[in-house]
């Protein structure tokens, strides 16, 4: 008697819909139809539908991301570019910022798929190639090797840590998470392994913020963040010479990679070593739930926690960052030279928020602050922040304090060292402040407080001990505000908008938090 095979079971709507939109798009594209607009509204769809779909029913709907990969990998980089922001903003930083390691899995799966998509390019030759060669050649391949990573056992062999002669940790990439975490993993890996070479494979803003560290080397490697997907995958390939070029004539046991979750591997997806008894990586969105953190949230306490039940110790590290002179020491002649004109109270501010508006408060909630803050006697550097839309929104906020009545004056590093030159002293009420990340910083530590919105700039305050009122916005869950609120010595205040308040009121809410907290902090230190 011959048996039937079992029928698959039948598309549901939510499938039958995602496989038509799929198709849809692809008779678009074959006949040379394509526009901004529609990869806009194809794209956008797609990430929606698919979190929306998984959240209601836990189904996976894989011809949405395949029409989020397809979106984002094409050629003309104005129809691809919605496919980038839909797949990173949209999705992959929605399941990373939920710290939830249900959603650890779904990132996994989700960007396993695209990866699968963009090595089966022509254009994606050369990332395949070096797939090919650590043995992932199915999307299975690199599940498993997630399932491995996470049931590692712990290695606390003094004696061999001690024989370690090359330190290799990645960056996290972006600023503020390499203060909180990165700088953990640092100060532990000269620790553990007091013999070694510690190098730090990052971006070369990191520099700025690291470079004061004689016993560090940082290797900068680039990172193409606003890049299409290829793109940021590609980066992966350098960040695979470095480790070859670094470990090359040494033996397994005279080395250790350790990775912070670094976006350079995708977090955790993408190999750098070959034997991987040496890579011991940090999966930092579940770390606090799936293992016992002791009561601790801040990512910066996990990532202690984590190296301690890793390699062992109690050892207890707060955020450190290791400016160069030059940097120090610019903060100390804006200070020196504010002083001279009368300044008492310098908060440093930046409103920028690394390109994601979500974290902004409405207007006019800025421009109140500011407004506030200089009637209380205050001086203000502000930041201009990043690009081109925050650095015209700070300048716009500095022509409001100027109708007012109030002296800005902007800032550069070639213009402060002019006045230091001259011994001018800044009489301002105000300063506008366009520059590199490691003058910002020395800015920053030479200043009394500083406020500012979730981003890297409170990470840097923080870790230097001064005082810090980190704002969060109502898009913000409870569980994400926990894990990035700032670690450090100095005093650290966190004003958080309630997601039931809207508008105005949430505005005028988060103005008086935010003063509240200023005057705390002032009344602290004049004691």
């Amino acid at each position: 008697m011959t048996r039937r095979a079992t029928p698959e079971p039948a598309p549901n709507d939510a499938a039958r819909k995602a496989a038509g939109r799929l198709q849809e798009f692809r008779d678009l594209r074959a006949r040379g139809a394509l526009c901004t607009e529609v990869t806009e509204q194809f794209a956008t769809e797609a990430a929606a539908s698919f979190l929306h779909q998984f959240r209601a029913s836990g189904e996976y709907l894989a011809d949405r991301i395949a029409l989020l990969a397809e979106i984002a990998t094409l050629e003309e980089p104005c129809l691809s570019e919605p496919g980038r922001r839909a797949t990173f903003p949209l999705l992959v930083e929605r399941l990373s910022d939920s710290f939830d390691p249900k959603l650890c899995d779904l990132y996994d799966q989700v960007f396993t798929q695209m990866i699968s998509h963009a090595r089966r390019l022509r254009a994606g030759a050369r990332l395949d190639a070096a797939l090919q060669s650590f043995g992932l050649h199915t999307e299975k391949d690199f599940l498993e090797r997630r399932s491995r990573l996470r049931h590692r056992p712990p290695w606390r062999e003094a004696a061999e840590q001690r024989a370690v002669r090359r330190a290799l940790i990645l960056s996290r990439v972006t600023l503020g998470a390499d203060v909180a975490v990165t700088s953990i993993v640092l100060q532990q890996a000269q620790r553990l392994f007091p013999q070694a070479r510690r190098v730090l494979l990052a971006p070369p803003k990191a520099r700025e913020l690291f470079g004061g560290d004689s016993f560090l080397e940082v290797r900068e490697v680039p990172y193409q963040s606003g890049g299409a997907l290829l793109e940021r995958l590609e980066s992966w390939l350098d960040v695979v010479a470095a480790v070859e070029d670094e470990i090359r004539g040494l033996q397994p046991g005279d080395y250790v990679l350790l990775d912070p979750d670094s976006r350079f591997l995708q977090l955790g997806l993408l190999p750098a070593l070959h034997d991987e008894s040496r890579y011991f990586f940090f999966e930092s969105r579940s770390f606090g739930e799936t293992a016992g953190s002791g009561g601790t949230a801040t990512l910066s306490g996990l990532t202690v926690d984590w190296l301690n039940a890793t390699f062992g110790g109690e050892e207890t590290f707060l955020p450190q960052i290791y400016l160069r002179q030059q940097d120090e020491e610019f903060g100390r002649q804006l200070r020196r030279l504010l002083g001279a004109a009368g300044a008492r109270c310098i908060v440093t501010m930046s409103f920028g928020a690394g390109g994601n508006d979500e974290k902004r408060l409405p207007d006019p909630f800025e421009e109140q602050l500011l407004t506030r803050l200089l009637a209380e006697g205050v001086t203000i550097v502000l930041d201009q922040g990043a690009g081109e839309v925050e650095s015209e929104r700070a300048l716009r906020l500095a022509d409001s304090v100027r109708r007012s009545g109030r002296t800005v004056t902007e800032i550069s590093a070639e213009s402060m060292r002019a006045s230091a030159k001259n011994d001018s002293p800044l009489r301002c009420s105000m300063l506008t402040w366009q520059g590199g990340i490691g003058a910002w910083a020395g800015l920053i530590g030479a200043s009394d407080e500083y406020i500012g919105y979730d981003s890297a700039g409170q990470h840097i305050a923080a870790a230097m001990g001064v005082p810090t009122v980190d704002i969060f916005s109502a898009s913000v869950t409870p569980r994400f505000r926990e894990r990035w609120r700032p670690s450090g010595k100095g005093i650290v205040r966190v004003v958080s908008v309630q997601e039931a308040m809207e508008g105005a009121k949430s505005s005028d809410s988060a103005l008086e938090e935010v003063l509240r907290a200023h005057r705390e902090i002032h009344n602290t230190k004049g004691r």
